[in-house]
């Protein structure tokens, strides 16, 4: 009896494998890039779809790109109408990139954010960024490069990640837009001549753009939100009218409750000096001034920044998670009409790493 149950599994495995769906790959149209606009006069969304095209050899038209647009007012609608385009089947399963205009996240995405997670075929590693301008100017636009235009934006987010800005992908931008206590915030995109460029970072209130952080920004931005690895630091010693470029920084972040209205985020920072206009550190009196200089700028444009964040009552250094996990009694509410108000104050510690001091 026992060896006949097995014998019907294993047949019923059988006809189960002849009913998965099979799609050959030169049929389909993958979808890599979505690009997302609203029309405040139809009240509609604008999806522009970006797909690679590839020739008999990849490698030679690796480049090309074709694009679809669809309007309506929900995302399946959208891509209802993108089907009409396209001479193959639509398949949305390989996105690495979605893309709203700075106009959309401006007003809030949290209804076409809701969409976009209610589309089981969409991942939630893949990155989300704000574009200056609309979405449909920037993915339509022909620009020269070796790779795909979808490949070239994932490329382009994930580098920055490293070294410029936090990483923060769909997953990671849901878990902060329902979060208690944060913010999320997302890359600008912006068209240079012949290419594309990070511009900024768009900070949020909820689900709608309140702040940009500028390049200049970026380094104290990401100083103060985690741990950061091999970045690199123009400091402008007015004092001394000297600019001194400092490498390989390696940092370490932590915060530290004083009270329930007085916290202190703490940066500690290793850092290698690589070109100085001038003569450089030769001393150890040098170095500990530089050490010093170094610590009280970082220091102030850290104060300046938080300033900024509590006057506009965003959250994007998640202090309000910090002090859910820290006090039991913590309440949304009571956080929220506090925050503005509390004492953040960074303590920021600088060590030039050097070895060819000899007095």
């Amino acid at each position: 009896m026992r060896t006949n149950n097995i014998w019907l599994i294993l047949l019923c495995c059988l006809v189960l494998t002849g009913c998965v769906k099979t799609k050959i790959l030169d049929d389909v149209e993958l979808i890599m890039t979505y690009g997302f606009d609203w029309d405040p006069a139809t009240e509609k969304y604008k999806g522009i779809a970006v797909a690679p095209v590839y020739g008999r050899s990849e490698q030679a038209e690796l480049g090309e790109n074709i694009r679809y647009t669809g309007e309506a007012k929900t995302l399946q609608e959208i891509n209802s109408f993108i089907q009409t385009e396209a001479p193959f089947q639509v398949e949305v399963g390989n996105i690495l990139a979605i893309l709203f205009s700075e106009d959309l996240v401006t007003n809030g995405v949290e209804e076409i954010i809701h969409a976009i997670n209610e589309a089981p075929d969409i991942g939630r590693d893949i990155n989300v960024a704000i574009t200056q301008g609309d979405t449909e100017t920037l993915l339509k636009t022909e620009y020269k490069m070796e790779l795909t235009l979808s490949r070239f934006i994932e490329k382009l987010i994930e580098n920055n990640s490293k070294s410029n800005i936090p990483k923060m992908n769909l997953h990671q931008f849901n878990y902060r837009l329902i979060g208690d206590g944060m913010d999320p915030f997302l890359p600008i995109l912006e068209q240079s001549e012949t290419s594309i460029d990070i511009a900024a970072l768009g900070m949020m209130k909820d689900d709608k753009l309140v702040h940009r952080i500028p390049y200049e920004q970026f380094f104290i931005f990401k100083l103060l939100y985690q741990d950061c690895e091999d970045h690199t630091y123009e400091f402008e010693w007015e004092e001394k009218s000297e600019t001194i470029a400092i490498s390989s920084i390696r940092s370490t972040r932590s915060i530290h409750w004083k009270s329930k209205n007085e916290v202190v985020i703490k940066a500690d920072i290793i850092g290698t000096l690589t070109e100085s206009k001038k003569e450089g550190v030769k001393t150890f009196a040098k170095k500990k001034e530089l050490e010093q200089a170094v610590s009280k700028k970082l220091k102030e444009e850290s104060k300046q920044l938080i300033q900024t964040f509590q006057e506009l009552e965003i959250d994007p250094l998640m202090v309000g998670a910090s002090a859910k996990s820290k006090f039991r009694d913590w309440n949304r509410k009571e956080w929220e009409s506090q925050y503005p108000e509390i004492t953040i104050t960074p303590d920021i510690s600088f060590e030039l790493d050097l070895s060819n001091i000899v007095q």
